[in-house]
């Protein structure tokens, strides 16, 4: 359970957190960049314009979310890994016990 003491830690310690990526949205012709966050939720794509004042916020927090992201699934494929190990051992142990032969013996047809 070392994982998801990690992970709880780790979403304790983290300030914030803003799905999807910040991305160039234009640029002007004076040089200057408009952003905007970009992210799906249920198939749907988002999109938000971000003022340049938030950029280096937005950064740090997709950031965050993407940590963290990698985070949840290094701990699910861990718990998979894990799992599957149970229910193979689990259904070996079973499969073992059906298949060995009963005390009456066996009956012959013919």
């Amino acid at each position: 359970m070392k994982s998801q003491e990690t992970l709880l830690k780790m979403v304790e310690a983290m300030p914030r957190m803003a799905r999807g990526r910040l991305c160039v949205l234009s640029r002007s012709a004076k040089g200057g960049k408009f952003y905007h966050l970009q992210y799906r939720k249920d198939t749907k794509l988002f999109q938000k314009y971000i003022p340049l004042r938030e950029v280096a916020a937005y950064e740090e927090a997709t950031e965050l979310y993407r940590r963290f992201m990698e985070a949840v699934d290094a701990f699910v494929d861990d718990m998979s890994r894990k799992s599957m190990a149970e229910i193979a051992e689990e259904c070996g142990k079973e499969a073992r016990k059906r298949d060995s032969p009963s005390k009456g013996g066996s009956r012959k047809t013919k």
